[in-house]
């Protein structure tokens, strides 16, 4: 016998529990009545959790812990809603006035043996300037799309030098940040996807958001940035999102989100001081944070002196990669291949960013 799903439902609004109930039981689960303070195990095992906003402020007063399949869940709420999903934790979030039949969908889904779908969301940051965040960022992002991902690439750095001037794609037309603009309604990854600039490979595809164009420079919002990630994540999009050093509040709200952070570290003494600085702005998360040591080492310095002057474990090393450089001038990263250095580091990247469950 096939085990009947039994999604918790979690509000102390009778009219609001009962509507989610029979939603969850028209979609053939068994819905579960839970109140915080009650026994932990539903909260811990249950496949999906529905809950308003304040019974999730309720759960985190009491000491639950974040987990995967919180569902968050209102009536015509308010712009702020969408926020509070993502600082939530929440991996999806309903309008339940106009969004009924997706969240039926959904539920649905869970009795077919489907799961929510969460897409992994990478911080990359440079320990020191010019580290090269952004070019691990980028062949990262490439070679998701390759693998048949759809990636979200978003550059968050307003004063870095452009992920789309380094994929060759400065000139394709697409927004940019300054163009999106979020209110009462939410970006969708599909509607990224459609409106940035995106490059196709087979069924994956990489799109760039870049805070500027040639017309001008664009600001990056936090509400903004937290709508897009959320949107690639929902969809079950690797979103990898370069940061500026030092972290801005946009950059502070994607590491909260983030699975892994990664920071790039040159073979340097001064750059290795500087890394350990801004790993000191990163305590208390509870995020993994991992490093790529790039090369050259000018002092002799080993990726085992690195490792222990950071305190963090080394994902790879990558020695000096001058073609790297022409590529990204003459054709953009897009044009490149599959090996080199700077491609093996990003595919360990990606290998532990599989190998990382962020405990929501």
């Amino acid at each position: 016998m096939v085990a009947v799903p039994e999604p918790l439902v979690v509000t102390a609004d009778a009219e609001l529990a009962g509507e989610l109930s029979r939603i969850a039981a028209a979609a053939g689960c068994a819905p579960r009545r839970f109140s915080p303070g009650e026994d932990a195990k539903p909260w811990a095992t249950a496949p999906v959790v529905l809950l308003d906003t304040s019974a999730a402020e309720r759960c985190a007063a009491v000491g639950l812990p974040r987990r995967k399949g919180l569902v968050l869940v209102e009536r015509s709420p308010d712009p702020s809603f969408w926020r509070e999903a993502f600082h939530r934790g929440a991996e999806q979030a309903f309008d339940l006035s106009s969004e009924e039949p997706r969240l039926l969908e959904m539920l649905a889904g869970l009795t077919e043996g489907g799961a929510l779908r969460s897409g992994e969301v990478l911080a990359v940051l440079g320990g020191c300037g010019g580290a090269g965040a952004s070019v691990l960022s980028a062949l990262t992002g490439v070679l998701a799309a390759r693998s048949g991902r759809r990636c979200l690439l978003l550059d968050c750095d307003p004063l870095g030098g452009g992920l789309d001037f380094a994929l060759g794609q400065e000139r394709t037309a697409g927004i940019r940040w300054a163009d999106l603009s979020v209110g009462t309604s939410r970006p969708t990854a599909a509607s990224l996807r459609e409106a940035a600039p995106t490059r196709w490979f087979g069924s994956g595809a990489l799109s760039v958001l870049c805070p500027t164009g040639r017309n001008g420079q664009g600001e990056l919002s936090t509400p903004a940035v937290e709508a897009v990630v959320e949107a690639g994540s929902r969809a079950g999009d690797l979103v990898v999102c370069d940061l500026p050093r030092p972290p801005d509040e946009p950059a502070r709200a994607l590491l909260d989100r983030a699975d892994l952070v990664v920071l790039v570290v040159p073979a340097e003494v001064r750059a290795c001081t500087a890394a350990r600085r801004l790993l000191r702005t990163l305590e208390g998360r509870d995020t993994p944070v991992r490093a790529v040591v790039r090369g050259p080492a000018p002092g002799g310095l080993r990726v085992a002196d690195v490792r222990d002057v950071l305190g963090v474990e080394v994902l790879a090393a990558v020695r000096a990669d001058p073609r790297l450089a022409r590529l990204v001038d003459r054709f953009g990263l897009h044009g490149g291949g599959t090996r080199g250095p700077s491609v093996r580091a990003a595919r360990k990247v990606l290998d532990a960013l599989c190998g990382t469950s962020r405990v929501v």
